[in-house]
Protein backbone atom coordinates (compact mmCIF):
# COMPACT_ATOMS: atom_id res chain seq x y z
CA UNK A 1 0.00 0.00 0.00
CA UNK A 2 1.61 2.96 -1.18
CA UNK A 3 0.87 6.33 1.12
CA UNK A 4 1.33 10.14 1.17
CA UNK A 5 4.71 11.27 2.29
CA UNK A 6 4.78 11.60 6.36
CA UNK A 7 6.82 14.36 7.06
CA UNK A 8 4.38 17.40 7.13
CA UNK A 9 2.70 14.82 9.83
CA UNK A 10 5.68 14.26 11.40
CA UNK A 11 7.12 17.54 11.61
CA UNK A 12 3.85 18.79 13.79
CA UNK A 13 4.20 15.87 15.69
CA UNK A 14 7.48 15.96 16.73
CA UNK A 15 6.78 19.68 17.55
CA UNK A 16 4.23 18.93 20.02
CA UNK A 17 4.92 15.35 21.25
CA UNK A 18 7.98 15.00 23.46
CA UNK A 19 8.85 11.39 23.11
CA UNK A 20 9.30 10.36 26.89
CA UNK A 21 11.90 7.54 27.95
CA UNK A 22 9.66 5.32 30.42
CA UNK A 23 8.49 8.54 31.98
CA UNK A 24 5.54 7.29 34.89
CA UNK A 25 3.58 10.11 34.16
CA UNK A 26 3.52 9.26 30.21
CA UNK A 27 1.10 7.61 27.97
CA UNK A 28 2.04 4.67 25.61
CA UNK A 29 1.22 3.15 22.44
CA UNK A 30 1.84 -0.28 21.61
CA UNK A 31 2.35 -0.85 17.37
CA UNK A 32 3.68 -3.03 15.06
CA UNK A 33 3.31 -3.62 11.47
CA UNK A 34 3.69 -7.52 10.39
CA UNK A 35 3.87 -6.48 6.87
CA UNK A 36 5.98 -4.27 4.60
CA UNK A 37 4.42 -0.34 4.17
CA UNK A 38 5.23 2.04 2.09
CA UNK A 39 5.57 5.38 2.27
CA UNK A 40 6.42 7.99 -0.87
CA UNK A 41 9.16 10.40 -0.96
CA UNK A 42 9.37 13.15 -2.70
CA UNK A 43 13.31 13.96 -2.80
CA UNK A 44 16.49 12.17 -1.02
CA UNK A 45 16.25 14.49 2.35
CA UNK A 46 12.67 13.53 1.95
CA UNK A 47 13.60 9.91 1.94
CA UNK A 48 16.59 10.03 4.42
CA UNK A 49 13.81 11.83 7.37
CA UNK A 50 11.75 9.30 7.26
CA UNK A 51 14.26 6.76 7.39
CA UNK A 52 15.61 8.31 10.60
CA UNK A 53 12.15 9.08 12.12
CA UNK A 54 10.95 5.33 11.31
CA UNK A 55 14.52 3.42 12.79
CA UNK A 56 13.88 5.50 16.34
CA UNK A 57 10.72 3.53 16.69
CA UNK A 58 12.51 1.05 15.72
CA UNK A 59 11.30 -0.28 12.34
CA UNK A 60 13.04 -1.99 9.51
CA UNK A 61 13.52 -0.27 6.35
CA UNK A 62 14.49 -0.39 3.22
CA UNK A 63 14.36 2.08 0.20
CA UNK A 64 13.16 1.39 -3.59
CA UNK A 65 14.36 4.20 -5.51
CA UNK A 66 12.48 4.83 -8.81
CA UNK A 67 14.41 7.39 -10.87
CA UNK A 68 11.81 10.16 -9.89
CA UNK A 69 10.82 9.43 -6.58
CA UNK A 70 11.42 7.18 -3.59
CA UNK A 71 9.81 4.63 -1.56
CA UNK A 72 10.10 4.30 2.24
CA UNK A 73 9.07 1.19 3.06
CA UNK A 74 8.94 -0.17 6.61
CA UNK A 75 7.79 -2.61 9.01
CA UNK A 76 7.94 -3.74 12.92
CA UNK A 77 7.21 -7.25 13.38
CA UNK A 78 7.19 -7.57 17.27
CA UNK A 79 4.97 -5.08 19.37
CA UNK A 80 7.20 -1.79 20.24
CA UNK A 81 5.91 0.99 22.39
CA UNK A 82 6.54 4.66 22.39
CA UNK A 83 5.79 6.86 25.44
CA UNK A 84 4.74 10.64 25.15
CA UNK A 85 4.46 13.58 27.94
CA UNK A 86 0.58 13.62 27.83
CA UNK A 87 -3.02 11.30 26.99
CA UNK A 88 -3.29 14.20 23.61
CA UNK A 89 -0.03 13.54 22.47
CA UNK A 90 -0.33 9.57 22.54
CA UNK A 91 -4.00 10.06 21.00
CA UNK A 92 -1.84 11.70 17.74
CA UNK A 93 0.74 9.09 17.68
CA UNK A 94 -2.19 6.34 17.64
CA UNK A 95 -4.07 8.27 14.75
CA UNK A 96 -0.71 8.67 12.88
CA UNK A 97 0.61 5.40 13.52
CA UNK A 98 -3.35 3.15 11.87
CA UNK A 99 -3.12 5.42 9.02
CA UNK A 100 0.28 4.59 8.06
CA UNK A 101 -0.70 0.90 8.24
CA UNK A 102 0.15 0.08 11.61
CA UNK A 103 -1.97 -1.94 14.66
CA UNK A 104 -1.82 0.17 17.99
CA UNK A 105 -3.07 -0.73 21.11
CA UNK A 106 -3.70 2.36 23.66
CA UNK A 107 -5.92 2.09 26.56
CA UNK A 108 -7.80 5.24 27.01
CA UNK A 109 -8.99 6.55 30.24
CA UNK A 110 -11.37 8.74 28.81
CA UNK A 111 -14.96 8.29 27.35
CA UNK A 112 -14.67 6.67 23.96
CA UNK A 113 -16.96 8.66 21.11
CA UNK A 114 -20.43 8.05 21.06
CA UNK A 115 -21.29 4.57 19.01
CA UNK A 116 -17.54 3.37 19.19
CA UNK A 117 -17.11 -0.48 19.42
CA UNK A 118 -15.32 -0.42 23.05
CA UNK A 119 -13.55 -3.10 25.40
CA UNK A 120 -12.89 -1.74 28.97
CA UNK A 121 -10.99 -3.65 31.53
CA UNK A 122 -8.93 -3.11 34.77
CA UNK A 123 -6.83 -5.38 36.68
CA UNK A 124 -6.28 -4.41 40.12
CA UNK A 125 -4.09 -6.76 41.64
CA UNK A 126 -0.61 -7.83 40.23
CA UNK A 127 -0.31 -10.45 37.82
CA UNK A 128 2.75 -11.70 36.49
CA UNK A 129 4.14 -13.55 32.81
CA UNK A 130 7.30 -15.69 32.75
CA UNK A 131 9.66 -15.53 29.94
CA UNK A 132 12.69 -17.33 28.36
CA UNK A 133 13.12 -15.22 25.66
CA UNK A 134 14.04 -11.45 26.24
CA UNK A 135 12.66 -10.52 23.34
CA UNK A 136 9.12 -11.72 23.97
CA UNK A 137 9.42 -10.23 27.30
CA UNK A 138 10.34 -7.00 25.69
CA UNK A 139 7.07 -7.45 23.18
CA UNK A 140 4.62 -8.45 26.19
CA UNK A 141 5.77 -5.32 28.38
CA UNK A 142 5.07 -2.91 24.97
CA UNK A 143 1.76 -4.83 25.25
CA UNK A 144 1.26 -3.43 28.64
CA UNK A 145 2.82 -0.12 28.71
CA UNK A 146 -0.02 0.17 25.67
CA UNK A 147 -2.48 -0.76 27.52
CA UNK A 148 -1.37 1.90 30.18
CA UNK A 149 -1.19 -0.71 32.87
CA UNK A 150 1.84 -0.33 35.68
CA UNK A 151 4.12 -2.58 34.72
CA UNK A 152 7.48 -4.12 36.25
CA UNK A 153 10.59 -6.11 34.84
CA UNK A 154 12.61 -8.40 36.54
CA UNK A 155 14.55 -11.75 35.99
CA UNK A 156 15.80 -14.75 38.57
CA UNK A 157 16.22 -18.39 38.29
CA UNK A 158 17.19 -18.00 34.50
CA UNK A 159 14.02 -16.64 33.16
CA UNK A 160 12.10 -12.68 33.04
CA UNK A 161 9.29 -11.73 34.98
CA UNK A 162 6.87 -8.88 33.98
CA UNK A 163 4.21 -7.95 36.18
CA UNK A 164 1.33 -5.90 35.84
CA UNK A 165 -1.62 -3.97 36.85
CA UNK A 166 -3.88 -1.51 35.55
CA UNK A 167 -6.20 -0.16 38.84
CA UNK A 168 -8.29 2.24 36.88
CA UNK A 169 -11.02 1.47 34.09
CA UNK A 170 -9.41 1.85 30.31
CA UNK A 171 -11.12 1.60 27.12
CA UNK A 172 -9.90 0.29 23.43
CA UNK A 173 -11.56 1.29 20.96
CA UNK A 174 -12.21 -1.57 18.11
CA UNK A 175 -12.44 -1.47 14.15
CA UNK A 176 -15.51 -3.93 14.78
CA UNK A 177 -17.29 -6.29 16.96
CA UNK A 178 -14.86 -9.40 15.86
CA UNK A 179 -11.64 -7.56 17.26
CA UNK A 180 -13.43 -6.45 20.45
CA UNK A 181 -14.01 -10.01 21.16
CA UNK A 182 -10.84 -11.54 20.43
CA UNK A 183 -9.00 -8.28 22.38
CA UNK A 184 -11.30 -9.05 25.37
CA UNK A 185 -11.08 -13.09 25.20
CA UNK A 186 -6.77 -11.92 25.20
CA UNK A 187 -7.33 -9.49 28.33
CA UNK A 188 -9.70 -12.56 30.25
CA UNK A 189 -7.27 -15.06 29.90
CA UNK A 190 -4.59 -12.76 31.00
CA UNK A 191 -6.77 -12.12 34.37
CA UNK A 192 -8.70 -8.53 33.31
CA UNK A 193 -12.04 -8.10 34.06
CA UNK A 194 -13.62 -6.56 30.86
CA UNK A 195 -16.77 -5.49 29.35
CA UNK A 196 -17.72 -4.99 25.88
CA UNK A 197 -19.75 -1.93 25.54
CA UNK A 198 -21.48 -1.41 21.73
Amino acid sequence: MLFKTILPVFAVLSITCSIATASENGESVAFRSKEWQSLHAKDEADAEKTLAMLRKLGCETKVDNHGDHSDVKFRSVEWREITLESHENADRWEQWLNKNGFETLHGHAHSPTENAIVVEYMQSGWQSQHFEDDRKAAEFLAICKGLGCEVRKGSHSGHIDVSFRCTSRRSLICVDHDEAHSLQSWLEKKGFQTEHVH
